[in-house]
């Protein structure tokens, strides 16, 4: 092989490695928090909440009210995490919605009258 091809590929193989090294340098967090929900219209409209740039992946367990979230904090802040499903109409360890959110809900979904919570 000549000179030039041996630099082109060398050169292409070095491109290669540096976007790998950066794409694996992305840092996610995974985090769990208690949100208010009682039903599987609740976790549904919870999860599907979580569904923006940022966030990688978001299970809601309505057994324990807790949302399990990884996400990537150069993207999304856990603070707009939690005004998001604020946004959603439900309450967080960290945010409460507020009552014109809340009405927002489906009827089913109105966890504040439920004594559980």
């Amino acid at each position: 092989m000549n000179i030039k091809i041996k630099t082109t590929i060398l050169t292409i193989a070095l491109a290669l490695c540096s976007i790998v090294s950066f794409s694996q340098t992305q840092k996610t967090i995974t985090t769990t928090f208690w949100v208010a929900g009682i039903c599987g219209m609740c976790e549904e409209t919870i999860e599907k909440a979580m569904d923006t740039k940022g966030i990688v992946v978001a299970d809601y367990s309505l057994e324990t009210n807790k949302l399990t979230l990884t996400y990537k904090p150069d993207k999304i802040s856990i603070g707009k995490i939690h005004a998001l499903l604020n946004d959603a109409g439900y309450d967080t360890e960290k945010s409460i919605c507020t009552p014109e959110q809340y009405s927002n809900v489906h009827d089913c979904c109105k966890y504040r009258e439920d004594a559980k919570h």
